[in-house]
């Protein structure tokens, strides 16, 4: 297990030292703030931090003024990758018109600036942020791999009130904002294609 500061994994001699040849899976971490900006977006119909601050699921130790916002895995590709393809990844039309920006992208920029093609705001916004990252055992790709990650983001998302997961979420007190959240994400496509 390790934690880091996101923007620390845009250089590359950093990003060397998490595993290119496992998978695993990781956490994304927020101050109050940054959720708070998120929460009470315009790009929302309606603000939603005082509604869910008491259950966001606080972190401890290092991680004591964050709260997690998202979790993810890595089963096809390996842990650096998949947090390089986050943190890195660049915005580009066809990437935007294909839905082959990273899912935690394409909420941040929907979120922060109603307009997917702004990388510049998303990476301010990503670059505030911590990871908690884990790698495992396993080849990438492997059947047993993919089992034990599924199980624990699944996990991961029924004990934690993580306000970036789309899929899978079933928590019932996010329902409506992840509709809102979606919402939100197919107007700023909209608003990238059409710029």
């Amino acid at each position: 297990m390790a934690i880091i500061e996101a923007r620390e994994l845009r250089n590359e001699e950093l990003l060397k030292n998490v595993s290119d040849k496992m998978p695993g899976w990781y956490n994304w971490w927020a101050k109050d703030n940054e959720i708070k900006n998120i929460l009470e977006s315009e790009n929302l119909s309606k603000k939603y931090y005082c509604e869910f601050k008491d259950y966001l699921t606080k972190g401890i130790g290092e991680l004591n003024d964050y709260y997690c916002i998202y979790t993810g895995v890595a089963i096809k590709d390996s842990i650096r990758s998949r947090l390089d393809w986050h943190i890195c990844q660049t915005h580009t039309l066809s990437l935007v018109k294909s839905g082959f920006l990273s899912t935690f992208r394409q909420s941040i920029s929907s979120l922060i600036s109603g307009n997917q093609m702004d990388e510049y705001n998303t990476n301010l916004f990503i670059d505030k942020l911590k990871i908690e990252y884990y790698s495992i055992e396993y080849t990438i790709g492997n059947e047993k791999a993919k089992y034990f990650l599924d199980k624990n983001e699944k996990n991961i998302m029924a004990n934690n009130f993580l306000i970036l997961n789309i899929q899978g979420n079933k928590k019932k007190e996010l329902q409506e904002f992840l509709s809102d959240l979606k919402k939100a994400r197919k107007n700023s496509k909209q608003k990238a294609i059409k710029d």
